[in-house]
């Protein structure tokens, strides 16, 4: 894997200025895994953009030690893809009307165009897709969440409305929504680069608990197939849940 990482960031170098190169890997990381949390006291407040909210994972803490992940589609980087697990209750159907992640944007504070792709599965595990339950490439908002790392890493949500709704029910799901620059006319679409965050602490996280060290990586520039983010290399808490959510109804099911 670390071969073939160093192959992509050679192939970037062809594209992008050197002093771009540490910010192409697979993940990045804030020194000092398993440190202090500053945010992990739980008020259950999503974010007022998850209404009415189904599935809400918690914020990203920059104060803490945090891992974000590739989670992009664009130009000069390809494809790569996080995928967010969810769990619909026992005795509930939910039907989606809304998906989100929250992502750091190195390099560019937009997307163009403004679009994301995004999926629905079930059944992942190490190595397999599962089954797609629903997809797409939908109009996307992409808006500051307010959150940053000492004014050098700066988070934005990346939010789709879906259209038609996906209605699942009760089980284990993931979901994803990869920002997208793939405007070949925009040179920022050169160096750009989105990662997902992890929530460490959970603050704010709302509805079911995002299910521990499920995340999943689908990155094939960088060897990573429907790989577990607990076997990149940073080990819980790092891995164990990602900052995105889902919006919609819940229903009891007949």
């Amino acid at each position: 894997m670390v071969k073939k990482a160093f192959c992509v960031v050679v192939l970037i170098a062809c594209l992008v200025p050197a002093s771009l190169l540490a910010q192409k890997n697979a993940s990045i990381s804030h020194s000092g895994l398993g440190g202090s949390n500053s945010n992990n006291v739980n008020v259950f407040t999503p974010p007022p953009y998850c209404s009415p909210c189904l599935f809400y994972g918690g914020d990203w803490d920059p104060n803490s030690s945090w891992v974000a992940y590739a989670n992009w589609n664009t130009v000069a980087l390809g494809q790569a893809t996080v995928y967010v697990p969810f769990t619909v209750p026992t005795g509930e159907v939910w039907t989606i009307d809304n998906m989100f992640t929250n992502n750091l944007a190195i390099n560019f504070d937009n997307i163009d165009p403004k679009k994301a792709d995004w999926s629905i599965n079930s059944g992942i595990s190490e190595g397999n897709p599962g089954t797609v339950i629903a997809s797409g490439n939908a109009n996307a908002r992409f808006v500051a969440t307010g959150r940053n790392y000492q004014n050098t890493y700066f988070e934005y949500t990346a939010q789709v409305k879906l259209s038609p709704r996906p209605q699942l029910q009760a089980g284990t799901y993931w979901f994803s929504v990869v920002p997208n620059c793939t405007n070949g006319a925009d040179a920022n679409c050169s160096s750009v680069a989105y990662y997902i965050n992890d929530t460490i602490g959970g603050a704010n996280h709302f509805g079911p608990l995002e299910p521990n060290n499920k995340t999943f990586h689908n990155a094939p520039g960088f060897g990573l197939n429907y790989t577990n983010v607990c076997n990149e290399g940073y080990p819980p808490p790092a891995c164990s849940r990602m900052s995105g959510g889902l919006g919609g109804k819940r229903a009891h099911a007949n």
